[in-house]
């Protein structure tokens, strides 16, 4: 299990995103992000290859806006993805709004526990072997 301290009082953790060129990041946990969002201008240091576009909300929109998809490698910790990510036009971005952003479309992959102060990360496999084990000595009450 991996685990990081909330920074700024929000739930962040270092990314690799891997491309033609790779890039490293804090990117915010957003429980609520339907898929992985980077930057413009990651996008265009990464010399991402865009494979088609996905309407999205969000980033304070109150309309879908059209944002690009490209499939990358995203890296968190020992957790490793080939995941698609959006990119979200930069006059649609917000100025303050993370310039990663991690989404249902990783997170759903993994166990993660987001308690006001700490980040955890764990594949469900392994998580659920654990609470198997946790379970035959300590059962809930």
């Amino acid at each position: 299990m991996k685990c990081w301290k909330y920074r700024n009082d929000m739930p962040q953790v270092p990314v690799r995103l891997i491309g033609k060129i790779s890039v490293e990041e804090w990117a915010l946990v957003d429980s609520g992000a339907t898929y992985c969002v980077v930057h413009p201008t990651i996008a265009i240091a990464m010399e991402l290859k865009f494979t088609g576009e996905k309407q999205v909300y969000g980033l304070g929109s109150k309309k879908p806006v059209l944002a690009d998809v490209a499939n990358i490698e995203l890296e968190i910790g020992d957790f490793r993805e080939k995941i698609d990510v959006v990119c979200i036009k930069e006059e649609y971005y917000p100025i303050k709004a993370h310039k990663v952003i991690i989404g249902r479309n990783f997170l759903n992959k993994y166990a993660i526990i987001l308690d006001g102060e700490k980040i955890y990360l764990e594949d469900k496999e392994m998580l659920k072997k654990k609470l198997r084990e946790y379970n035959q000595t300590s059962p809930c009450q």
